[in-house]
């Protein structure tokens, strides 16, 4: 006799019965169905990029947000995008700031006689549109700029003496950033 839990018995357990061979039998052809169609929808699915891919991508779209900002430079010069080729970004870094997070970078640019010029940008996160674009500078030999955001992850990337650029003020915290670092930028 089966032992019994309150009203049911472990043989019958909520109006469940055991599996006599022909409910086996259906039960795995149930399985096997859905086995095969599970297989089929992961053959659907598209493969998931490479990491090189990913990478690829990525690149692109910090290239594109660099152009964006150098056709805003254009622009604010009365210049034309044309007279400018992107060569490369050189150092980026991610800031925050008093009004959200901003990408710093220095970027190489052509010009029309064809020498290699550094550019800084400022730019919101995502930069796809021109309004997203903060600060786009032509750096010179003398730029000095400091930057709290970019000083202990980026110390490569110049930024503009003038000033200009919303992140990596000096009264913005970063939870990156020692509280009693003995290593900060001082403006001449």
């Amino acid at each position: 006799m089966s032992p019994i839990y309150g009203e049911f018995t472990i043989n019958d357990f909520a109006g469940l019965e055991t599996l006599d061979d022909s409910s086996s039998k259906e039960f795995q052809e149930f399985q096997d169905f859905w086995l095969a169609c599970a297989k089929r929808q992961m053959s659907l699915r598209p493969a998931s990029p490479s990491h090189e891919e990913l990478m690829k991508r990525k690149q692109e779209r910090n290239r594109k947000s660099l152009v964006i900002a150098l056709n805003t430079y254009a622009k604010r010069n009365n210049m034309q995008i044309t007279d400018f080729e992107f060569v490369e970004e050189k150092e980026r870094n991610l800031v925050s700031g008093m009004l959200g997070g901003y990408v710093h970078s220095n970027f190489v640019v052509k010009g029309v006689d064809g020498r290699p010029t550094l550019f800084f940008a400022e730019m919101e996160h995502d930069c796809f549109q021109e309004e997203h674009s903060v600060l786009c500078y032509l750096m010179s030999s003398d730029d000095s700029g400091c930057c709290f955001g970019c000083n202990k992850r980026a110390r490569k990337l110049m930024h503009p003496t003038c000033g200009g650029y919303l992140g990596g003020l000096e009264d913005v915290p970063f939870p990156y950033v020692e509280e009693d670092s003995d290593d900060e930028c001082f403006l001449e």
